[in-house]
């Protein structure tokens, strides 16, 4: 789970080119959280995970998609 989310992390903010202070702005988080989940030192909490699907899909990106598109196979792991 922990490379799916760092995954779907970093592929969101590139689909939406976006910096990862661009992003944590979006969010309301800080731009630490985002390098830690990027760089797989934490893992976004379960509110945080349904916080970026919720995110990703508001701008009409598919998690599962993206995810594929990254090399990554099923999305039960990220909920």
């Amino acid at each position: 789970m922990m490379d799916q989310m760092s995954e779907l992390v970093r592929a969101l903010r590139r689909e939406l080119k976006l910096t990862q202070e661009e992003l944590a702005h979006e969010l309301g988080i800080t731009v630490g959280t985002v390098n830690r989940w990027e760089n797989r030192r934490f893992r976004p909490s379960k509110l945080a995970r349904a916080m970026l699907i919720d995110f990703a899909q508001k701008r009409g990106l598919s998690v599962e998609q993206m995810l594929k598109q990254n090399g990554e196979v099923g999305i039960s792991a990220v909920n």
